[in-house]
């Protein structure tokens, strides 16, 4: 097999892998995009019923857009009546419903409108009809794209789920697309290299422990002694995969006879340039999960969205995740939460009024040149993998005269550009492909599309009176051990005590909570000084 064929085959293997494991991220609970279910992707938990019902729960943080008097496009909140249509969707998971809001949506432009054609071409409860409209009108809208512009194997996915649909009376997208497998599967050349490739994968499976393939480089070893017909290759790889998912080197070697001041930045990586860096090992994740549900007992459904992203890792890395949410909702201590649980290192970097681009790092020129944001945390924890939670996002200056907060965080967003980070003060390409992401912001608006669209969008909920007890009582630990004392000698709040608390706290804001129980403990004690 020639080197072109290797790296032909190597690529294709790395595609279906990648593949199989989002379609199990998914079954396990992560919400598909529309483009996953267009290519034959399974709903949310491999339910269609609570596919819908999470889709419904993300609307309110969708990005309708509309032209100003200005001409200038700018992001607006759902329509009122689109919301109310969409509640009833939520309750009912029916048919007319989804007709209701899907032309809502089509009157709107907004590309979720196919998102409610895939509901409705796999939904059981109307007419064979209906199910044929909805069918070929995916279809068509499939038809319409480039399937093979950007992606041969993208490309592939889409046809075999457009074939799918024009021959198959109703399913579920991977029904569809298996229909359009085995329609195409004859003659098309590509779709054989897609199924030599799942010999390959279904191989290793059967010698070792289930996981992603690491490199590129491991993915090329494998297609070739797997064409050579050797039997031993698995194990090579998992070995291989397991000695460098264990430590990364960030930095690559620097070079000596530097200026005084770049000398000086250097000194800085001298331990640790050209060095595997170790990676924080997930751990017990359950546990994790456990102790964070006592803590956040109203974000459940955000903590084990977020730990999924663990499932099919060794090592902690998390995908870059937005948190919106009322003031006070508990959006940063949250992220820095779950850090710490998992004994991952955390930094939290306000971007409130930031109007440069100074987070990406600064110029090896200046005298007063410093790495990235991200680079300073891996130098100070001496980690590969750690997490910047980038606070008030929305509140970034979006000016660009001494360059942008927010398009300098876009290229550390992507895997891609930041395994070959360039950074400005080293002046050498640097990994920070292992570094998580967290944001936070209080609304969506305000937030460029192109940020948005690199970020998977939470909406932090609201504690209510339901949670109060769980919510006082880690308040109370948590002021005593701000102040030095031992919990012991704080007694849990008494009834009259709680009474206060429900009296002058609404709901909502964990900070003002915080403020208020800790006015009642400041009460006790001034009361005890007094006795």
């Amino acid at each position: 097999m020639t080197s072109k064929e290797t790296t032909a085959s190597a690529a294709i293997i790395l595609a279906v892998r990648e593949r199989q494991i989002l379609h199990r991220i998914i079954k396990e609970g992560r919400l598909p995009q529309l483009d996953d279910l267009l290519e034959g992707a399974p709903f949310f938990a491999d339910s269609i019923e609570r596919d819908i019902q999470s889709w419904c729960d993300a609307v309110p943080l969708l990005g309708f857009w509309r032209r100003d008097e200005g001409g200038k496009l700018v992001s607006s909140k759902p329509p009122a009546d689109l919301l109310k249509n969409v509640g009833v969707l939520r309750d009912t998971c029916q048919r007319m419903a989804l007709e209701a809001v899907r032309l809502q949506l089509e009157a709107l432009g907004h590309e979720d409108q196919h998102r409610m054609r895939v509901y409705q071409s796999c939904l059981q409860d109307g007419h064979q009809r209906e199910i044929d409209e909805a069918r070929h009108a995916l279809a068509l809208h499939i038809a319409e794209h480039d399937m093979f512009g950007a992606s041969r194997l993208e490309g592939l996915w889409l046809h075999c789920v457009a074939t799918g649909l024009l021959s198959r009376s109703a399913g579920s997208k991977t029904q569809y697309f298996a229909a359009g497998v085995r329609a195409i599967g004859l003659y098309h050349l590509l779709h054989e290299q897609v199924r030599s490739a799942e010999a390959v994968i279904d191989a290793a499976d059967k010698k070792a422990a289930e996981g992603p393939i690491s490199t590129f480089e491991e993915i090329a070893a494998a297609a070739e002694h797997y064409e050579a017909g050797e039997e031993d290759w698995a194990e090579a790889i998992e070995e291989t995969r397991a000695a460098e998912l264990a430590a990364v080197v960030v930095v690559p070697e620097l070079p000596d006879g530097q200026t005084s001041h770049r000398k000086d930045i250097y000194r800085g990586w001298k331990e640790l340039a050209g060095e595997p860096l170790p990676l924080v090992q997930k751990g017990d994740i359950a546990a994790a999960r456990r102790h964070l549900m006592l803590q956040w007992p109203h974000a459940i459904d955000v903590i084990d969205t977020i730990l999924g992203d663990l499932v099919v890792r060794d090592d902690v890395r998390f995908r870059p995740t937005l948190l919106v949410g009322d003031p006070g909702s508990g959006k940063s201590s949250l992220a820095r939460a779950i850090c710490d649980e998992l004994s991952l290192p955390c930094e939290l970097f306000s971007l409130g009024g930031v109007a440069d681009a100074a987070l990406g790092g600064t110029s090896a020129q200046w005298s007063t040149a410093r790495e990235s944001v991200p680079l300073q945390l891996i130098k100070r924890s001496k980690s590969a993998n750690g997490c910047i939670i980038w606070d008030e996002v929305e509140k970034a200056v979006t000016g660009s005269a001494n360059g942008s907060a927010l398009d300098a965080l876009l290229p550390l967003l992507e895997l891609d550009q930041a395994r070959r980070f360039r950074d400005p003060a080293l002046e050498v390409e640097c990994d920070l492909s292992h570094v998580s992401h967290f944001a936070t912001a209080n609304s969506v608006e305000g937030i460029p599309a192109p940020l948005r669209d690199r970020m998977r969008i939470l909406r932090m909920p609201t504690p209510s009176w339901a949670h109060l007890g769980v919510l006082a009582g880690q308040i109370v630990d948590r002021i005593a051990r701000e102040r030095g004392i031992d919990r012991r000698w704080f007694e849990p709040l008494a009834e009259d005590e709680m009474d206060l608390v429900r009296s002058a706290w609404p709901g909502g804001s964990i900070r003002k909570l915080q403020r208020i129980i800790a006015t009642i403990i400041d009460g006790r004690e001034t009361h005890m000084g007094r006795c």
